[in-house]
């Protein structure tokens, strides 16, 4: 095993994903070798070769070491904030992004807990960095784990059961639009109100996420906000005001003068 070899390939996908595991190599070295070993490589700067010019060998990479993997109504608490903040601002069409969108689990809960508020007029852009995640969250089927938290009677509202699987129904997907993509390459061209970023920061050294908040001060509207997970730790930047409401933390975006 070179060790060198290994050091490079965690640096290139730092680079290329901004994801870093910088303190946990160990980790990485043995889902590394793993992987190596099931594609049959071994020589480590063949591996290293390949990665760099074949989009699959990466994609094999990004998928042992990222995991795209959620459940429905999960950090509910952030949704009734979500609600309460549209109807303060009044705003009759909200865009929202969430980003990563996992297997589509995030962007279906906001969805029908809008609904289930009465507020009907909204879309929302889901995107990931692993194209199996969006390729199943666009399918829309889900099991028994992902709905451990899913109440019983919006089951039957929201899916059809189909075995032991639950399907979205084909009307909510109409407020949903799927993309694959790398958030430190994604084109700008939309603005949104509320961007959802789960579990993400915690896995980006400093200088990624500052870079990641200002991407996401570029997507967000005047006055928009944040929604981090709890375990994602964010210094506090001049571009967003930390705000806390009901033990919830987010991101008011700071228009600048």
């Amino acid at each position: 095993m070179s060790l060198e070899c290994y050091y490079q390939i965690e640096k290139f996908f730092r680079s290329k994903t901004g994801i870093t595991f910088q303190e946990k190599l160990a980790l990485f070295f043995i889902k590394l070798s793993d992987l190596m070993n099931r594609l049959e490589f071994y020589d480590c700067y063949e591996f290293y070769h390949r990665l760099q010019n074949d989009e699959k060998i990466f994609l094999y990479l990004l998928r042992e070491l990222v995991v795209s993997r959620s459940y429905f109504f999960r950090e509910k608490g952030d949704f009734s904030l979500l609600k309460e903040l549209i109807r303060e601002d009044n705003i009759t069409h909200p865009h929202i992004l969430s980003m990563p969108c996992a297997n589509g689990e995030e962007p279906y809960s906001i969805a029908i807990f809008l609904l289930e508020h009465g507020i009907e007029h909204f879309n929302i852009d889901a995107v990931d960095i692993n194209p199996e995640a969006i390729t199943k969250a666009r399918e829309g089927v889900y099991g028994a784990r992902e709905l451990y938290y899913f109440p019983e009677n919006l089951k039957r509202k929201y899916f059809i059961q189909i075995k032991d699987s639950y399907k979205i129904a084909p009307f909510l997907q109409k407020y949903i639009s799927f993309y694959q993509a790398n958030l430190f390459e994604y084109e700008r061209k939309k603005k949104y109100d509320y961007i959802f970023c789960r579990n993400l920061f915690i896995y980006l050294d400093e200088a990624k996420k500052e870079e990641a908040l200002t991407i996401f001060y570029s997507l967000l509207k005047s006055k928009g906000y944040l929604f981090v997970s709890f375990s994602d730790y964010l210094k506090t930047s001049y571009a967003f005001d930390k705000i806390t409401v009901n033990n919830k933390i987010i991101y008011k975006k700071v228009d600048r003068k």
